[in-house]
């Protein structure tokens, strides 16, 4: 199946170096210097992630995301060669961050990083919409299934499952029993 994890994968089985960067094509840079922010913790062997602050252009609202979710991340090679890549047989369209979030961390340190991104997503709205809530129902399925409680938003996905039962609950409960996130939103 073709998806996030397996692009993230291709791109880092292909990179040269030893430290890969992942940005999402809706996101900018805020800073000349990002980059140079985003990989100067590397130089601690022990780092094996870091991550920045995301400003959500339609509602100006900045934030780190509770664990790095890709937008704009830095990721040491070997770490994740260690750890076997992105699950791309698992996660289709999300959820691969939070599983390498917590496998990385498990053998690494992972840093938030002072810079950040501008992400243009026009009617994102995070969870206020059908599919985003089915999507990510279907993610949080999946994750639930693999980590259960070790996952940092299983208790939201749970709340989320019985606050929206026809939406965000039949989508966890569909990924949970399948072992796969393959929801893909309609936008």
């Amino acid at each position: 199946m073709n998806g996030l994890a397996k692009a993230y994968n291709d791109g880092i089985k292909k990179a040269k170096g030893e430290i890969v960067i992942t940005i999402h094509q809706d996101c900018i840079p805020l800073e000349k210097d990002s980059i140079q922010k985003l990989i100067a913790p590397f130089e601690d062997s022990d780092v094996v992630l870091t991550y920045s602050w995301v400003m959500e252009e339609d509602i100006k609202q900045k934030y780190y995301p509770f664990v790095a979710d890709g937008k704009f991340t830095a990721y040491r090679k070997s770490a994740l060669e260690e750890i076997g890549y992105f699950d791309e047989n698992t996660f289709f369209t999300g959820g691969e961050d939070v599983d390498i979030w917590l496998k990385l961390g498990k053998i690494g340190k992972i840093v938030k990083v002072n810079t950040g991104i501008t992400h243009i997503h026009q009617g994102y709205l995070g969870n206020k919409t059908l599919e985003k809530r089915k999507q990510n129902g279907n993610i949080n399925g999946a994750l639930f299934r693999i980590w259960g409680i070790r996952n940092p938003k299983w208790l939201k996905a749970i709340v989320m499952s019985l606050r929206y039962p026809t939406t965000y609950g039949k989508y966890f409960i569909k990924a949970f029993l399948s072992g796969k996130q393959e929801y893909r939103r309609k936008e």
